[in-house]
């Protein structure tokens, strides 16, 4: 049995998410769905995709993977080069696919994943024609010094109820809490940006872009470490805190 990986990258902007939704795609287009329909014309049949990441409506990728399990009675005969020329040629300019591997056995780009890598770009300068499609255009003054001293609490085994959206099963809490291996951020002057990376086995739903809004929120003020604290250990202070908007986040690499 074979299986193909593709890496892909996207801008997601005019997509629904990744992964497929409930009514047509022609309305409601996902990178999900124009994969899969590529690889039905190329292939002539349909197969399913799994991608390591359901990035949201408005989320971009660098390095989303992609598996198709190719089952036991296809045979594919179109090499990997070749592959990745027919998808680029048929996916159009806002989905590229960086690479095709072929390999042997039940790979599963979500479940086989031991760390997921993101990134997230924040704008402080002037606002340009760009920003709102790639980054947070961030108005207010920020205190760099507050930023690196929340972060710096944002690590190692957290509890992550209160940075993700939905209702929280009250009596699992202990799914709450996320290995958080490495989260920092670096500014980059010159072009008046913040980039935030960070890596962890696996996220909640919106929790990186929750995570991002309560940085930016204390860096500029609007709590003190008192009640940063506070919204840490309880779920239910959520509101308090702005949702970073999707146009700043970027699913940047996955390793196996």
């Amino acid at each position: 049995m074979k299986t193909i990986v593709l890496k892909v990258e996207y801008d997601g902007s005019d997509y629904y998410g990744f992964q497929k939704q409930t009514g047509n795609e022609d309305t409601t287009p996902s990178v999900q769905g124009r994969i899969e329909a590529a690889l039905d014309k190329i292939l002539g049949r349909h197969f399913d995709t799994k991608g390591s990441g359901r990035t949201d409506s408005g989320v971009h990728a660098l390095g989303q993977i992609v598996s198709v399990n190719l089952g036991e009675d296809f045979e594919l005969k179109i090499p990997p080069a070749g592959l990745k020329k027919l998808l680029n040629n048929k996916l159009g300019p806002a989905i590229v696919v960086r690479n095709v591997d072929i390999v042997d056995g039940d790979f599963h780009a979500r479940g086989c994943a031991k760390v997921k890598s993101y990134v997230y770009v924040v704008k402080y300068g002037p606002p340009d024609a760009f920003t709102p499609r790639y980054a947070w255009q961030m108005n207010k003054k920020i205190d760099f010094g507050r930023l690196k001293e929340l972060i710096s609490l944002i690590k190692g085994e957290v509890f992550c109820a209160p940075f993700c959206d939905g209702e929280i099963d009250t009596l699992n809490l202990e799914s709450y809490y996320k290995n958080i291996f490495f989260f920092r951020f670096y500014k980059l002057r010159r072009r008046s940006m913040i980039v935030f990376i960070i890596k962890a086995r696996g996220f909640l739903y919106k929790m990186v872009r929750r995570l991002i809004g309560f940085l930016m929120d204390y860096s500029t003020g609007r709590f003190d470490m008192d009640t940063a604290k506070k919204i840490m250990s309880d779920y239910k202070m959520r509101s308090i805190y702005v949702t970073a908007p999707p146009s700043g986040l970027y699913l940047y690499k996955v390793k196996y």
